[in-house]
């Protein structure tokens, strides 16, 4: 019978190869230059300078405002002066007062959270950004999928027209309509290549999806 450690183990390692598929899953739909890394910067808001904590995304900017908007609407409230957002958030028990701004330069969008109290609540900032950019990166793979669908219903629907005026087998001995089936056939099997493709990358998405957390 296998030892309880040697069952706790296995178990480890279960939970550490997903996690590695997981993260390669997500590096095939997302890839690595879309998000950076959460770093720490002293920022300008509107005339004030602050510590500050950041990450930086390829996503349009218009996304990015209307995503955070969402997230700190739901965790509590903010007012927007200028180009700064003051919040009030409510996060693990823990009632955070913080300015952010969003900033576009070189192709990315980079988005700033302070304190205004030299970071600290490091930590929770460093979580609220984490959890942000995970929001971030759901819309991301939740678009592509949007996209798979759009291209699935397209596909189906040429290949649904194919299939109706694809001539009659009864026609096959006229050398016109034999040429035309056969071109039309052949193309009906490469579209249904592509479907079958799509839902496998579909499905796998889909996958992706549920597992950023």
């Amino acid at each position: 019978m296998m030892s309880i450690h040697r069952v706790f183990t296995l178990f480890l390692l279960l939970i550490n190869a997903n996690f590695a598929e997981a993260q390669t899953n997500i590096n095939r739909v997302i890839p690595n230059n879309v998000f950076s890394q959460t770093k720490q910067i002293k920022t300008t808001f509107n005339d004030l300078r602050f510590e500050s904590i950041y990450f930086s995304t390829l996503m349009p900017k218009k996304i990015v405002i209307e995503q955070l908007e969402s997230f700190y609407g739901e965790l509590g409230s903010f007012e927007k002066e200028k180009k700064v957002y003051n919040s009030s958030i409510q996060t693990k028990g823990e009632l955070l007062s913080l300015v952010t701004t969003i900033v576009k330069k070189e192709k990315r969008v980079f988005i700033y959270i302070s304190d205004k109290e030299d970071l600290k609540k490091q930590a929770s900032i460093n979580n609220l950004q984490e959890s942000f950019k995970k929001i971030l990166m759901r819309k991301f793979v939740n678009d592509y999928i949007n996209e798979l669908e759009k291209n699935i219903k397209k596909i189906d629907k040429k290949q649904n027209k194919i299939i109706r005026n694809n001539p009659n087998n009864l026609l096959m001995n006229s050398t016109f309509f034999y040429k035309i089936y056969q071109k039309k056939e052949s193309k009906k099997v490469g579209l249904k290549s592509a479907l079958e493709t799509l839902y496998e990358e579909l499905e796998d998405t889909k996958k992706i999806y549920n597992s950023i957390k």
